[in-house]
């Protein structure tokens, strides 16, 4: 099967990100407070204006980008997939236009650290869908077969083509899309797309 990979909220720690430095940076600074932790927007979480989220970004979105690891055990089952003869597409929205962040080398693209910060965590992939809004039509383009996404947004561009598997968040307890399935971590991934084979 050609299986397709989120990056935010599904191989890395997005939401745990969100809510430890969100809540750090109310008490650096003084502005907001921990209003809605089940948003999807950190701004909306903390009750933040757009420069606000903005400054937020400026000085920790590196942590996210740069430092912190992937999800536990995306990569191992990533490696067992594909030694089981899957194809691992990383499809996401991130785009070269997005916001920067302070630690972010002038020279440097978001296309160049998304894939070191893959290399760096050892998530492997044949191929790399970057800058994708109707993640779904990506999907039809492409005869993907699974798709494993977090946000509510991009689940409503999915037709019943391509299997979803939700990946579970406080912020799309409620989404649901045509052919879906909820997963809990990464092994209970594995698992059900064993089952998808029988």
């Amino acid at each position: 099967m050609r299986i397709g990979v989120d990056i935010d909220g599904v191989l890395n720690r997005r939401q745990e990100f969100i809510l430890e430095y969100g809540s750090k940076y109310c008490l650096e600074t003084g502005r907001g407070h921990l209003q809605d932790p089940n948003a999807l927007h950190f701004g909306d979480m903390y009750g933040w204006t757009k420069p606000e989220r903005d400054d937020f970004w400026d000085h920790y979105g590196w942590l996210q980008m740069y430092v912190l690891p992937a999800q536990l055990c995306a990569s191992e089952v990533i490696k067992k997939l594909k030694a089981d003869g899957h194809e691992i597409w990383i499809v996401t929205g991130r785009n070269n236009g997005d916001r920067r962040v302070l630690e972010m080398p002038e020279h440097e693209t978001w296309d160049v650290v998304t894939r070191r910060w893959l290399q760096n965590n050892e998530i492997y992939f044949d191929e790399f869908g970057f800058n994708h809004q109707n993640k779904g039509q990506f999907c039809r383009d492409n005869q993907i077969d699974v798709m494993i996404e977090d946000d509510p947004g991009y689940l409503e561009t999915f037709d019943e083509q391509t299997k979803v598997f939700i990946f579970n968040q406080p912020y799309n307890r409620n989404a649901t899309t045509p052919n879906c399935e909820r997963v809990f971590g990464w092994y209970d991934i594995y698992n059900k797309i064993r089952e998808l084979e029988k």
